[in-house]
């Protein structure tokens, strides 16, 4: 029998909650950018980055033409729970993993192929099943992953071409430096991937070999239209989070000059000021209210002694939770509408914040980690920016066995 939102909390006391209206937003953004003839490939790798695979895809499904997933356990899943949407393994995909690449064929999920024994394998499993394995070329442009070499690539494609049981059905790249507001490097990229293509169509005497081609992610479909092709994968936008401060600030201009970037430069056009809209809030509630006198110190290590009578509140939430630990003395969180500071180290389950100014803390009590309440907010790029990181790596890390609440 499934738990309602209630028994859920009385359970885990920390959660997260999805704005279902708010991925939506942010789709309808992109696409408003991108116009209708592009499609919107939705990248839900790494449990949708933090905010729930299995729900964001069932919200989204029907705004978008394609899932993108990192592995092909995550398109399995989708495909369990009746995605009917096509689905490209982007990233990796175990060759010695028959059973898996079997039912993948069948539920004709699609493949990245970078490599002549994956090209092998989805050929003999293909012929053995009676089902044409479509597959996507990833070229290395640039970014020095995954991918063949521009060298190499047509030579490659020729090689793959003599195996029975294939469709090619699309060939892509992934950028390096999308995110800074000099799209230099990202133009370089582009082209290699333009010659790439133009060269395997010249070779192969077709004006389009590939169906799709694609580049952009979601800095590049922000301030670069060169990018685009036929397809743009949205990632960290879709969540309503902005890839970087440049990335901002390059939309921001854009929307000034009433232009838009293309390999020649800047064309003259109308902007579109792109408005995002975070999808996640990350919660917890008050387990605990204390006294403390002057002296007392808090948290494993004693990094911090109370400076005078002191009350502090416990939160159950710690590392394990995906809060990290270098917050410790340094992050804050909202009770009653205002900014409580973390005192000593956060622990493995447990955090401890002051709240001497902040009247009728009691336990039970909500409070925010990552959203808003009242006026105040604290978003991932704060917490980011306190420990060097990026906003990415705060919401994919939050404990994927942590209750998400689709609202």
């Amino acid at each position: 029998m499934a738990r309602n939102y209630q028994s859920i909390l009385i359970i885990m006391l920390t959660w997260v909650e999805i704005s279902k209206s708010a991925l939506i937003n942010n789709l309808k953004e992109f696409k408003k950018i991108v116009g209708p003839k592009i499609k919107l490939m939705a990248v839900v790798k790494s449990n949708a980055y933090g905010h729930g695979l299995v729900g964001v895809a069932k919200i989204i499904k029907e705004y978008i033409d394609y899932f993108g997933v990192a592995y092909l356990d995550e398109a399995l899943i989708l495909r369990k729970i009746s995605i009917k949407k096509p689905i490209l393994v982007l990233t990796y995909w175990d060759l010695k993993d028959i059973k898996s690449q079997i039912q993948a064929l069948r539920q004709e999920i699609e493949f990245a192929v970078y490599t002549y024994p994956q090209a092998k394998i989805l050929s003999k499993l293909s012929q053995k099943i009676g089902k044409e394995a479509k597959i996507h070329i990833k070229i290395d442009t640039g970014t020095s992953r995954i991918g063949v070499l521009p060298k190499d690539s047509l030579n490659f494609v020729l090689k793959c071409l003599k195996l029975p049981g294939l469709t090619f059905k699309g060939i892509f790249t992934h950028f390096a430096n999308a995110e800074a507001y000099n799209q230099k490097y990202t133009l370089l990229q582009t082209e290699r991937l333009k010659r790439v293509v133009e060269e395997i169509n010249k070779k192969i005497g077709l004006d389009s070999f590939f169906d799709l081609i694609h580049a952009g992610c979601t800095a590049s479909t922000i301030g670069n239209p060169a990018t685009y092709f036929n397809l743009v994968r949205i990632g960290i936008g879709l969540y309503g989070l902005w890839p970087s401060a440049e990335t901002r600030k390059l939309a921001s201009d854009l929307f000034g000059w009433k232009g838009a970037l293309t390999s020649k430069g800047l064309e003259k056009k109308q902007g579109i000021r792109l408005k995002l809209k975070p999808a996640l809030s990350w919660k917890t509630k008050v387990i605990q209210v204390k006294e403390l006198s002057a002296g007392t110190p808090i948290g494993y290590g004693c990094t911090y002694r109370c400076r005078r009578k002191t009350k502090i509140a416990v939160l159950p939430v710690g590392y394990w939770d995906g809060y990290d630990r270098k917050l410790s003395n340094k992050g804050q969180v909202l009770i009653r509408g205002r900014r409580a500071q973390i005192r000593g180290r956060v622990c493995m389950n447990l955090i401890m914040v002051e709240v001497t100014k902040i009247p009728n803390v009691k336990i039970g009590d909500e409070v925010v980690l990552i959203g808003k309440q009242g006026n105040e907010e604290i978003t991932a790029e704060e917490l980011a920016e306190k420990i060097g990181t990026i906003n990415y790596e705060i919401v994919t890390r939050i404990n994927p066995l942590l209750p998400r609440i689709y609202k």
